[in-house]
């Protein structure tokens, strides 16, 4: 039953899909609903996605734009955005305003990108419905959309919107935003084939994350990833990240973002930046949130035909992972809970834990992790140490892999309670065959 849930959904998604349409030079959209991103995101136990989508318009601030809303579902919540969802340090505010069915008009308090939340009220949005919206205001910027947007018409509007603020492309499972200009100095040769490589990326991810569609909880978001520029970061701010993830998008500056657009076939940081959006905070602690992210980079990584970066030395590496990891085995101090952050290498010595577990089970010990904690609820509990996240994660390894594994994992530090210890040995589970601690290939 769950499986006929799962494709029926999928079906009515595609075709919901299929139907919408934002033609910014008429000033007329077509939007099909989208899962509320809150709710979306305790549903996948993922970040939260972006829920808004693009018009193609700007305004400025103090500007009256008018919106002719048709007809609508009253289950659903249609409003308009303007500006970006807080970005690194806070800079920026986000102006949405409710939008009824007839005729609204709304005064922008700031200058902006204009864009659209529809989604469904309350619960998963199983079955998308659409509306029909035409604005009176805003000024056209370039926007592809991938399937629809001629690519005449896309470099025709480059060349005439030579004012315009900002470029948008879109897809079903993406939408980038970048300045115009930085654009135009690296813009992209072929719109559509980018976009291929960009949702291969994120249909592995999403595949390692067990997305299979096998029941409710494990269908594929409908949801986009936001890739943006971060404009709003100060000189200070800029030096504390290269890329981040955040709710609803994900941040870059003006230096890299041809990593996703020109270079993602062999760019980890933006397959590191896409995996933390899949991160499942039920057993994510605190030490490997920036370690267990490149499990999804290591799967795009060999998807793509590249070296392990585990068997790589890179540039400010003091030795490959993998021996690192053997030195980092043999200290009879170590705590995998504590992430040394003055040694850069750590991240990626310890990162072998997680290969040496995919060397004996598998990808698919992963698939089954992710599925096993999206069967339960997620509840934000404040109280929840990263010990606590830490004995949920072994507990679980244990489970699915119908092996002991809780030498292995003090062998590299990460010492479980004695509850969670008891609870696994009343399973009565053997040993695994062969000792994952010996793998360094």
């Amino acid at each position: 039953m769950k499986k006929i849930f799962a494709l029926f959904f999928i079906c009515l998604f595609c075709l919901a899909i299929n139907a919408q349409t934002y033609d910014n030079h008429q000033k007329e959209y077509l939007l099909s609903s989208l899962t509320e991103a809150r709710t979306e995101a305790k549903r996948t136990h993922r970040m939260i996605l972006c829920d808004y989508q693009p018009t193609g318009l700007y305004v400025r601030r103090g500007e009256r734009i008018t919106f002719e809303v048709d007809e609508f579902d009253p289950a659903y919540r249609l409003s308009s955005m303007i500006g970006f969802k807080p970005m690194w340090g806070n800079h920026n505010k986000t102006q949405e305003d409710n939008l009824v069915e007839g005729t609204n008009t709304v005064t922008a308090t700031q200058d902006g990108i204009l864009s659209f939340i529809f989604v469904k009220k309350e619960g998963y949005d199983v079955e998308p419905v659409s509306v029909e919206v035409k604005v009176k205001g805003g000024k056209a910027f370039p926007l592809y959309q991938i399937g629809q947007t001629e690519d005449a018409d896309w470099e025709k509007d480059l060349e005439t919107m030579t004012d315009a603020p900002f470029v948008q492309m879109v897809s079903d499972k993406a939408l980038i935003t970048l300045p115009y200009q930085d654009y135009m100095n690296s813009p992209i040769e072929d719109v559509e084939a980018s976009f291929e490589t960009i949702h291969k990326v994120i249909d592995w991810e999403d595949e390692l994350a067990g997305f299979d569609g096998s029941s409710p909880e494990n269908v594929v978001t409908n949801n986009r990833i936001n890739y943006l520029i971060d404009i709003y970061a100060t000189p200070e701010d800029a030096k504390k990240f290269y890329m981040y993830a955040s709710s609803y998008f994900i941040g870059m500056k003006k230096i890299n973002f041809t990593e996703l657009t020109h270079k993602l076939d062999k760019e980890w940081g933006i397959w590191h930046e896409t995996g933390h959006t899949h991160q499942q905070r039920s057993w994510t602690f605190g030490a490997i949130t920036e370690i267990s992210t490149n499990i999804f980079s290591l799967y795009v990584q060999e998807k793509f035909g590249q070296p392990s970066r585990l068997n790589t030395m890179l540039s400010g590496d003091k030795a490959k992972p993998f021996d690192s990891a053997r030195n980092y085995l043999e200290n009879p101090d170590k705590n995998y809970l504590v992430i040394n952050k003055d040694d850069y290498s750590e991240f990626f010595s310890k990162l072998v834990m997680f290969h040496q577990l995919k060397a004996v089970y598998g990808w698919n010990v992963f698939k089954k992790l992710n599925q096993y904690f999206r069967k339960q609820p997620y509840v934000y509990d404040p109280k929840e140490t990263d010990q606590d996240k830490a004995n949920k994660f072994v507990y679980a390894m244990c489970a699915i892999t119908k092996n002991n594994l809780v030498p292995f994992f003090q062998e590299w530090g990460l010492v479980i309670d004695a509850n969670t210890e008891q609870k696994i040995e009343q399973l009565n589970l053997p040993s695994s065959k062969v000792d994952p601690t010996t793998i360094f290939r």
